[in-house]
């Protein structure tokens, strides 16, 4: 059973200032994944981007790699709607790995790198179901890293875009199947 001292500090760690902007990210990534638009789609993926980074910054060192990525992911995703070229997708891909290998200390750590170039990958060269498949693999990878780095609106935020992906992959297999 849990004593008053205990459900606070719970309490306090959950309405901390880094969980709130974790909470604030969720509620702007909540409709991300529900864009058909790929247009769309990555300009609300940037807001999310934005909002994480600050968050995964908040939370202190170990949670740092995170905050890199999510830096690089918001100019990844503006190129991502202008150009398709496979040298920017690796100028990215390239200064993801090499801005956050000084920064991991766990071996964790790296499934963040390897989400994030997943997802790169996935916004340059693939479209529509393809895309979505990739980036529902990276979320996969960032909830084990969510859960390990204590990020309730990481967490929460890829739980709902790996469900909401799934569901948008299906609507666009049931559109793209000819009756």
């Amino acid at each position: 059973m849990m004593n008053l001292s205990q459900y606070q500090l719970i309490m306090q760690e959950l309405l901390s200032l880094p969980q709130i902007i974790g909470y604030l990210g969720y509620l702007i990534g909540v409709s991300t994944f529900f864009q058909k638009d790929d247009h769309k789609f990555r300009f609300q993926l940037t807001l999310v981007n934005i909002t994480m980074a600050i968050h995964f910054y908040l939370l202190g060192p170990d949670a740092y790699v995170a905050a890199i990525l999510n830096i690089i992911n918001i100019f990844r995703n503006i190129a991502s709607m202008h150009t398709r070229n496979i040298l920017v997708m690796l100028f990215f891909i390239i200064l993801m790995w090499c801005l956050s290998l000084p920064a991991l200390s766990v071996p964790i750590q790296y499934l963040t790198v390897i989400g994030t170039t997943l997802v790169t990958y996935s916004l340059f060269r693939l479209e529509a179901q393809r895309m979505r498949i990739g980036i529902l693999i990276s979320s996969l990878l960032w909830i084990i890293y969510s859960l390990w780095a204590g990020s309730i609106g990481g967490l929460a935020i890829e739980i709902t875009f790996a469900i909401a992906n799934i569901i948008t992959i299906l609507k666009i297999k049931k559109n793209t199947v000819p009756c």
